[in-house]
């Protein structure tokens, strides 16, 4: 997946993280179908939710962080001219 792909992929998440925390701070409801657009397995609490969004957060920032570097020249590369 490319960088642009993972940065759209990350907004995407904290927005559903900032949504979750502010619904379950209101005390709403968890509906059956807000993960559905992420994951086919059927939350019940918000709390379950919230911690499905971060394991999906943290997944992308590694991703990101491992495309950042491949697609950064090493310091040993631009010296050298490789």
């Amino acid at each position: 997946m490319n960088e642009e792909n993972l940065k759209e992929r990350l907004a995407y998440f904290q927005q559903r993280l900032e949504e979750a925390k502010r619904r379950h701070s209101a005390k709403e409801p968890h509906p059956r179908n807000f993960d559905a657009g992420y994951t086919t397995d059927t939350f019940k609490t918000w709390g379950e939710s919230i911690a499905l969004i971060n394991e999906r957060l943290t997944s992308i920032n590694n991703q990101l962080k491992t495309a950042t570097r491949a697609s950064a020249p090493t310091q040993n590369s631009v010296q050298t001219g490789l």
